[in-house]
């Protein structure tokens, strides 16, 4: 896998502003490890890719696909992506922080302890996700869905799970705040795990 400085790629946009600029690029079996700052990336596929040790802050990412990429030790903060696909991506431990996320699909994607936390969600999919430990703490969810995904031991903390649908998901022992259940939808056999959370005592 070959490494690729991805400033070779850019072109400026705004002398002043200093932001740059990658569209219409496709980038197969690359490494990338360089931090980005202030980036728009438009119309891009990353094809079996591998993010290493990088920090993106302030992005703007639209129609993005990364397919069979690998994050290891990545950051996005307080990024804005609209129309990106993560597809069979490995994103086990990236953080994923007080960022905007629209029109976004997760998908066959393995991310365990992934941190979510202070991000905004809208028409959003979660389909078929081991996202085993990870934390989706002071998150905002908008006409999102959770698909047979696996969120056994994930924290919802001061996260509102109005309409969230779990009913096809494996939720053991994931952790929420009791005032922010109103309105979450899961299966029968789940409700008594959320009953549990509430402290009440089942007898049989």
């Amino acid at each position: 896998m070959k490494k690729l400085k991805i400033n070779t790629s850019l072109e400026p946009m705004d002398e002043w502003t200093y932001e740059s600029y990658v569209s219409d690029y496709i980038f197969e079996n690359v490494c990338i490890e360089q931090n980005l700052d202030n980036v728009t990336i438009d119309g891009c596929k990353f094809s079996k890719c591998q993010f290493k040790d990088c920090s993106f802050s302030f992005i703007e990412g639209m129609d993005i696909i990364f397919d069979h990429c690998e994050f290891e030790n990545v950051h996005f903060n307080q990024c804005s992506l609209s129309r990106v696909h993560f597809i069979s991506c490995r994103i086990s431990g990236m953080e994923f922080s007080q960022s905007l996320v629209q029109d976004t699909l997760f998908q066959l994607c393995k991310g365990h302890y992934c941190d979510f936390g202070g991000s905004t969600f809208k028409d959003c999919m979660f389909d078929i996700n081991d996202l085993t430990g990870s934390g989706f703490v002071q998150c905002d969810f908008k006409k999102t869905s959770f698909d047979k995904c696996i969120l056994n031991s994930t924290e919802w903390f001061n996260t509102k799970l109005k309409e969230l649908d779990f009913s096809s998901c494996e939720i053991e022992n994931i952790a929420v705040s009791s005032d922010k259940l109103t309105g979450v939808v899961v299966n029968s056999s789940q409700a008594l795990e959320f009953v549990k959370l509430l402290g009440i005592v089942v007898k049989d």
